[in-house]
């Protein structure tokens, strides 16, 4: 009878633990909700401080640009180029700029040096309204495509003896030609004070591009020999296309054989041009010449790669 006693103690013990259990568990469950959805309140608070931070942020660095803007004494000079007139191989190129502060006896300069000049030629500006100065100046430009080359290389024997030196990387290169960049300034002169403008430079590059296109040579060494690939792109949809490519394999400045590349698929606006592969050899130097429907021709060594 007493075992019994104690037995049935025991399951009220075991029950009454059980429940108290239940409840701390479903109060532990009903507080780390409770933490959860205050972490999910904050975390999305700080995002909304930290958005509306980068917004304002944003706002006071525009305003702080504008207000520089209006506190200087002049604004960003602005060029713009007539490419209608490419065809001729020359182009006006028009600088525009306000003066904030403007004395109508001041004398208003523009300087400018292009290519590789070394003196600065200076002209007196116009006054197109109050404050705004223009100049326009016509460039004699020597305009070519732009020509990227990529030299690579993959499992190249070097049992041969004449076999050829190359980097195992890809090497891309465009070289921004000196002679297509344009630097220059306004100077102000009143009541013995000269004020100078930043010097600004442009590359004009961009303009040959638009009239011949862009090349891409693909050489790659391989234990079959050199593969050449050419690819023109008609970035500005121009009648005026490359119509032929030739290789010119010389040893050193001795030319040994010319080469006609074939036109893979002429009704792809991205002329591709192939060679059959040809082997190595000592000093080799390798010279694409391309051939445009207008007659002009364009050279480029694109092995070993000439470009700095």
């Amino acid at each position: 009878m007493e075992k019994e006693r104690s037995i049935k103690g025991f399951r009220l013990f075991i029950l009454i633990a059980l429940i108290v259990s239940l409840v701390i568990n479903v109060m532990v469950i009903s507080k780390i909700t409770s933490m959860e959805e205050d972490i999910r309140f904050l975390t999305d608070n700080q995002s909304m401080i930290s958005n509306n931070v980068n917004s304002q942020s944003d706002v006071i660095r525009q305003e702080l640009e504008h207000f520089i803007e209006e506190q200087s004494w002049i604004s960003p000079i602005r060029m713009e180029t007539n490419e209608k007139q490419l065809a001729n191989g020359s182009t006006d190129v028009t600088f525009s700029w306000q003066l904030q502060e403007f004395h109508q006896d001041a004398k208003v300069m523009f300087h400018y040096k292009y290519g590789e000049a070394n003196e600065f030629t200076e002209i007196s500006a116009n006054e197109e309204d109050t404050g705004m100065f223009q100049v326009q100046i016509p460039f004699e430009m020597d305009l070519k495509p732009e020509w990227r080359v990529s030299i690579s290389e993959s499992n190249v024997s070097s049992h041969s003896s004449s076999q050829v030196e190359v980097s195992g990387q890809t090497t891309e290169s465009v070289k921004k030609e000196p002679e297509n960049q344009i630097n220059y300034f306004v100077s102000v002169f009143h009541d013995g004070v000269i004020k100078q403008s930043e010097q600004q430079s442009e590359h004009i590059d961009y303009l040959g591009a638009n009239k011949y296109g862009s090349l891409h040579t693909d050489v790659h060494f391989n234990e079959d020999g050199v593969r050449l690939h050419v690819y023109y792109h008609n970035l500005a949809n121009q009648e005026n296309i490359v119509e032929e490519v030739n290789l010119l394999k010389y040893q050193n400045d001795t030319l040994m054989e010319e080469e006609q590349l074939t036109l893979q698929d002429e009704e792809m606006r991205d002329r591709p041009f192939d060679l059959e592969p040809f082997e190595q050899y000592d000093n080799m130097r390798l010279v694409l010449e391309v051939a445009y429907t207008d007659g002009t021709v364009f050279d480029k060594q694109v092995y070993p790669n000439e470009v700095e």
